[in-house]
């Protein structure tokens, strides 16, 4: 078991790991992720090699955000922005995009970016909530790979504030890490090493069905939930989530016993068919000996 006096020095030793969240209020995050924007604003946001890798690393976000929007583009919000990774392929497809982050520094970067891109617009945010925009204001908001990097208690904030701002039928999709994945939970036990003691860094996992339930108390319907925990919730009144995300929540979190549930049903699936067939060919016996009496009617009265 490790112990306090191992020595251990993270994942890559890099000057970006060597940084330390200092605290556990909203000054602390917004100067660790200012100084991670100063260290190295590419793989703070994205494990990407090189700048050339970084500028076009959003175009897949892109393809899977785009369907999102109503017809026309609409009206965006990225949380946890950046420096615009993924705006700078979006922005093409919406009427207005908009990006926050609690970082100021990440901000200035966005915005020379971006600055030739008319419709995107960088706010800096307070970290707990979307107070520069009124409700009812998007048709889209999204966030990669942002909530697992705050308390869970600040990451639901930011779900029942995307709803504020949500038009009616609007929606929400992120991403988190699935601490029931084995490669989602072997990253989360590089963490419990003596090193992130001393250097801590924001970091948080969730199950499915923890997502699925912040959601339906924030207001949204899961719509979409795959294993990697990317979701996609739709505002509505309704919040009940059907029945095949009710079951693949179920999958996730209880592999072996919906195995063997589904291995009783097939079972008895089986056995029905079975039976069906026993019952089959029970009635065509009858049909036949009721046909041949009606081809003999002579024998009957013999």
């Amino acid at each position: 078991m490790p112990k306090i006096s191992d020595t251990t020095k993270g994942l890559s030793g890099s000057e970006l790991e060597r940084l330390a969240l200092e605290g556990e209020g909203l000054g602390a995050y917004r100067q660790f992720w200012d100084r991670a924007a100063v260290v190295d604003s590419i793989h703070a946001i994205s494990d990407q090699d090189d700048a050339e890798s970084f500028e076009v690393s959003g175009h897949r976000e892109m393809d899977e955000l785009a369907p999102l929007l109503p017809p026309g583009g609409g009206a965006a919000l990225e949380i946890g922005c950046g420096t615009g990774r993924v705006m700078q392929h979006l922005a093409p497809r919406c009427r207005a995009l908009h990006g926050i982050d609690i970082s100021a520094e990440m901000v200035e970067q966005g915005r020379r970016r971006l600055a030739h891109l008319r419709n995107v617009s960088f706010h800096v945010g307070n970290g707990y909530d979307l107070a520069p925009f009124g409700d009812e204001s998007f048709d889209l908001v999204y966030s990669l790979f942002a909530f697992q990097h705050m308390p869970k208690t600040t990451a639901y904030n930011y779900f029942t504030e995307s709803r504020r701002v949500l038009r009616p039928n609007g929606v929400l999709r992120f991403q988190v890490p699935n601490i029931l994945r084995d490669d989602h939970f072997n990253a989360f036990h590089h963490f419990t090493q003596p090193y992130f003691v001393e250097h801590p860094y924001p970091m948080n996992y969730y199950t499915p069905s923890e997502v699925v339930l912040m959601l339906a108390r924030a207001g949204f319907r899961v719509e979409d939930l795959s294993d990697g925990m990317a979701v996609v919730a739709r505002k509505a009144d309704d919040v009940t989530a059907d029945v095949a995300i009710r079951e693949r929540v179920a999958r996730f979190e209880h592999p072996r016993l919906m195995a063997e549930r589904e291995a009783q049903l097939a079972g008895t699936v089986a056995r029905l068919a079975e039976a069906n067939a026993e019952i089959e060919r029970y009635r065509r016996r009858i049909a036949v000996r009721a046909a041949n009496t009606l081809r003999h009617p002579l024998r009957r009265s013999r």
